[in-house]
């Protein structure tokens, strides 16, 4: 059986003061859910009610200014989705999400324009209802302390921004997504958790469930695997060797990398190479008389083969400042299978560094009685990995 609880809590925009001709003026604070927005002697207060089931959303609006105290004087509120009201006091509802712009307007009894400002309200709608929902799945019918939850929850305005779950054994979890696994600790007899989801909608409001989940006793293992990486920046492969511990005599290892392909077993460590960078959720299961025992998993992350950059650049002359010197450029055409190129590093070889990050330099090189030869070299970095590549330049003599 299921239960239901409902809450809320406020979620506001800042709101910005302007005078009738557009220019943002004034100031405003908020307290105690009250905002307050002070533009020279006009003081305008608002503060609104819960927009969660079953409260409505209401808006009240009040002004008042020490210079516009004459009851002739008419205050006139448009409230952005074709609503208005008249009077210092007043009430608004909005039917649907979104910011709005207020304009509220001060005219005597000859309708002359007195005064005038524009703020912004954020408002979420009328009773936005969450509607709390999920369902358990047992994937691994072998180790059913693995256990897969799936959101069914529901909202009639807004979205769901935020799912808590509460395991009921001690832990909890935060996401985003609705979808999601939870191993349960081993236990020696069957054990029954309240497991407890909360929603939260982004205009603040918030809705609880329960479901209890019954583990039964399964084998105290505990623990993963290592996972280490070689030849990261040219042929990068993993090593994974399982560090688990309780396992019992005769267990066997499954492995799968999140590739697309079916589950694999072979002798301890497995080596494995990833054919893309990516981050991939390595799963290791242990089965025992093909009964699956146990599940854990971690994130991997790989470089993919050819990971490193290849540095490649072209040089060019530019100039010639008579028999002084001679002004060179040079392009980096270095190229990166995977990821970016992060950084490069120009050495000229007439003593200048450049460590900017950029594709193109240039530098001046001076004329010697000779013609002389000036060794270049380009370092590029990305992926952690570095390359090097040299071009020589042959400067005249003057």
């Amino acid at each position: 059986m299921a239960t239901f609880f409902f809450s809320c809590k406020k979620n506001e925009v800042p709101i910005v003061g302007t005078d009738s001709t557009g220019n943002i003026i004034g100031k405003s604070t908020t307290s105690n859910d009250t905002t307050k927005i002070t533009v020279g002697s006009l003081l305008v207060k608002y503060s609104k009610t819960d927009p969660c089931y079953p409260d409505n959303e209401v808006f009240t609006f009040t002004a008042s200014s020490s210079q516009y105290l004459s009851s002739a004087n008419t205050y006139y509120w448009y409230f952005g989705d074709g609503g208005s009201a008249t009077g210092t006091n007043v009430q608004h509802a909005y039917n649907a999400t979104g910011a709005y712009a207020v304009l509220l307007e001060i005219k005597n009894s000859n309708d002359n324009l007195l005064a005038s400002t524009t703020f912004s309200v954020q408002a979420w709608g009328q009773q936005i209802k969450l509607v709390p929902s999920f369902y358990t799945q047992f994937d691994f019918s072998t180790n059913t302390n693995y256990v897969t939850f799936n959101s069914t929850s529901s909202i009639n305005k807004g979205s769901v921004i935020n799912y808590l779950w509460n395991w009921g054994d001690g832990t909890t979890y935060n996401s985003s997504n609705g979808l999601i696994r939870h191993q349960f600790p081993a236990v020696a007899k069957d054990t029954t958790y309240p497991v407890k989801l909360t929603i939260t909608a982004d205009a603040g409001c918030t809705a609880d469930t329960v479901i209890k989940v019954t583990i039964p006793g399964t084998y105290p293992i505990t623990g993963d695997f290592n996972a280490v990486a070689y030849n990261a920046c040219s042929n990068e492969y993993f090593k994974f060797t399982p560090t688990a511990t309780n396992v019992p005599a005769g267990a066997v290892y499954y492995w799968n990398f999140s590739t697309g392909y079916a589950d694999t077993t072979a002798s301890m460590p497995i080596q494995y190479q990833f054919q893309y960078m990516n981050d991939y959720d390595v799963i290791m299961k242990i089965y025992l008389n093909s009964r699956l025992i146990y599940t854990t998993h971690k994130m991997v992350s790989a470089k993919g083969p050819n990971a490193a950059p290849q540095a490649s650049f072209i040089t060019a002359w530019i100039s010639t400042n008579g028999n002084i010197s001679e002004t060179w450029g040079f392009t980096s055409q270095s190229t990166i299978l995977h990821g970016g190129i992060s950084g490069y590093y120009w050495n000229l070889g007439n003593g200048n560094i450049d460590t900017t990050y950029d594709v193109f330099t240039q530098s001046t090189y001076q004329k010697n009685a000779s013609p002389s030869n000036y060794t270049i070299r380009l370092i590029v970095t990305g992926n952690g990995c570095a390359d090097t590549a040299y071009n020589t330049i042959k400067v005249s003599a003057q």
